[in-house]
């Protein structure tokens, strides 16, 4: 090898120690700023990222560097997409060369390819599988990595970034969901209450109990009694959006909060969910329907969400006598 070739190896491994450096510098940032390292490290102009659940929804997020917002999508898997996830690391010099099914899925989302060379890089974390896309820019690239270069240093870079985020992801939503239910837990309704709940212009609170859960555990068994909490717990995610947040306060208590509502939407609201708890149970089989009292508070202006919870749950009660009285 000579001398110029020496020194240009060891300049592109620079290059990659320096990039790796970057990664593990802004690891835990939000990920449009690694994009804007790989961007520039690179010279791409979009990085596509793809994550999968064992229940096969695929969410995809675009980062563009044309664009300030990341775009953000969902699908359910297909053959396309399982092709992408099963391959490590893949190099193509123009995107003509990617199999017709996984070019589909990735013009779904990006039209720009324009024969454009393309990375993905696949792996699995914690039973969720992803894939980054990143694709080849025409800007210079500030490292002078170019695309037919990449070693394995760099995608494997490229690989703990993305697992890393995941694992940060996860993390954090084992410790604000409910592990049973998949809702917001105790503590992140504390967390809420505390940070953002408090300072609303308004808000609705929805106190649920499941009715007759301990005789069902004693007659049945818990599995038994866990399909009631899941029955319950389904037919308030059919009203979780960005102004409604469901929780599960531990055992056969559960929590809605309605933010910046009226207070005619609270009835509205409650009618709602009952017809959602119907379908649920219509879903199921009647044979073992879930039951649930509710009882509601609203306050605008200057309010303590503490006090209307203890109204919401004091109004549960009397709603579960009431349930109560008329089945016997």
């Amino acid at each position: 090898m000579g001398k110029d070739n020496i020194n240009e190896y060891l300049k592109f491994l620079e290059n990659i120690v320096q990039f790796q450096s970057y990664v593990l510098e802004h690891i835990h940032d939000d990920f449009s700023v690694l994009f804007d390292i790989i961007s520039k490290s690179l010279g791409i102009d979009a990085m596509l990222t793809y994550t999968c659940t064992q229940f096969g929804m695929v969410d995809s997020v675009v980062y563009d560097k044309d664009i300030s917002n990341p775009a953000r999508h969902s699908t359910y898997l297909n053959a396309g997409l399982g092709r992408m996830f099963n391959n490590k690391h893949d190099i193509y010099a123009s995107s003509d060369e990617l199999p017709d099914d996984m070019k589909e899925e990735i013009q779904c989302i990006y039209k720009k390819l324009d024969g454009k060379g393309i990375i993905v890089c696949s792996g699995e974390v914690e039973k969720l599988l992803y894939s980054v896309v990143l694709i080849q820019g025409e800007h210079d690239a500030e490292m002078g990595i170019e695309f037919a270069d990449c070693s394995d240093m760099f995608l494997n870079s490229v690989h703990l970034m993305m697992e890393s985020r995941l694992m940060t992801q996860k993390v954090r939503y084992d410790s604000e969901h409910d592990l049973l239910t998949g809702l917001y837990n105790r503590r992140c309704y504390f967390t809420k209450c505390k940070e953002e709940y408090n300072m609303l212009a308004s808000v609705g609170i929805f106190f649920m109990d499941v009715n007759y859960l301990k005789k069902t555990n004693d007659m049945y068994g818990h599995d038994a009694g866990d399909a009631l909490l899941k029955k319950a717990a389904e037919s308030i995610k059919a009203m979780v959006c960005e102004n409604i947040h469901g929780f599960r306060m531990g055992g056969d208590e559960f929590i809605m909060v309605a933010l910046n509502c009226a207070e005619g939407d609270v009835a509205k609201i409650k009618a709602r969910w009952e017809k959602e708890l119907e379908n649920v149970n219509e879903k199921y089989g009647m044979n073992d329907p879930c039951s649930v009292a509710v009882g509601t508070a609203f306050a605008k202006g200057s309010f303590q969400i503490e006090e209307l919870c203890k109204i919401a749950d004091d109004r549960m009660y009397e709603n579960k006598r009431k349930m109560h009285s008329c089945r016997l």
